[in-house]
């Protein structure tokens, strides 16, 4: 899975459980914007990146379907499948080589499949006495096996791991999230990879309108990612890795009450890389989720 999607997923494997609240749908890109107030729910979504400049622009536009749902009803602990799909336009492609450095002049590809679980801790006492259940600590880990063809023939890429947590306060109509994660990246059989790469991030959300059946929520994410320099022959490149901040200016909105969209951008306000070829440029996406049940808060946590 490419390094900006897999990082996002992860995030969106912790959002993903059972009744995370305070709308925090999209804050930090694809697939954190499934913090849903349902223990089962689906997700479709699209969001694209345009990186580098000159000869080394190129855009991709993910497509990604998701669902997630809790086996035991009354303990919070969620099981989430993410499934992407990649269209990657290079103005210089890499050609018909395989690896993490891949690249296509304009090819539609399957992604990896990723397999989060994750378990919430509800704040139960601040749940009482603010009457918001926004107020709670999740942690999740995720499995990335190489079920995709982008990067490698399928089941023939190594496996990559991801650990996030989070943490969420809401009182009234305002709300924030705290969130790391820590994405590992194993070795092909060639001793090549990308980077391992890690974010902190914080989110802040205003929504006016929070009723049953209707809900408007204006957002904004800040995260600091930080990439490690890619691998190549077990040895470190030096033309790779660094550093970016990115802030998230994003509305989601509810026109019933099982149904919620969410529309986003993502602008790189400092950044410091090796290679001009991983300089992101721009990010922006858009999704639907309907969760199938709202399901009343669990009583579990401190």
């Amino acid at each position: 899975m490419n390094r900006w999607l897999g990082a996002s997923v992860a995030i969106a494997v912790a959002l993903a459980a059972p009744r995370a609240a305070a709308h925090h749908e999209a804050l930090f890109g694809p697939q954190s914007s499934l913090a849903v107030e349902s223990p089962a729910f689906a997700s479709l979504q699209m969001h694209v990146r345009a990186t580098g400049s000159g000869a080394s622009y190129a855009t991709e536009t993910t497509y990604i379907a998701s669902a997630g749902f809790s086996p035991v009803r009354d303990l919070p602990w969620g099981i989430t499948l993410v499934q992407p799909f990649t269209y990657e336009v290079a103005r210089t492609p890499a050609g018909d080589q395989i690896g993490p450095s891949s690249s296509c002049g304009g090819c539609f590809r399957r992604e990896n499949l990723l397999v989060g679980t994750q378990y919430r801790f509800d704040f139960t006492s601040l749940q009482r006495e603010l009457g918001k259940d926004g107020n709670f600590a999740l942690l999740s880990a995720s499995l990335e096996p190489p079920t995709g063809n982008k990067d490698y023939p399928a089941f023939h890429g190594p496996a990559n791991g991801i650990v996030a947590a989070m943490a969420g306060l809401e009182w009234r109509s305002l709300s924030a999230v705290l969130l790391g994660y820590y994405r590992i990246n194993a070795e092909d059989g060639a001793g090549a990879k990308k980077g391992n790469n890690a974010l902190a991030g914080i989110g802040l959300a205003y929504t006016p309108l929070d009723e049953e059946d209707r809900m408007v929520s204006f957002q904004l994410g800040v995260a600091d990612e930080i990439h490690a320099r890619d691998v190549e022959g077990s040895s470190a490149i030096d033309a790779s890795g660094g550093w970016e901040i990115l802030v998230s200016p994003t509305i989601v909105w509810s026109p019933a009450s099982q149904l919620r969209f969410f529309t986003l951008a993502s602008l790189p306000v400092a950044q410091d890389y090796r290679s001009a070829a991983q300089e992101d440029r721009w990010r922006a996406g858009l999704g639907v989720i309907y969760a199938f049940s709202r399901g009343e808060p669990a009583e579990h946590g401190h």
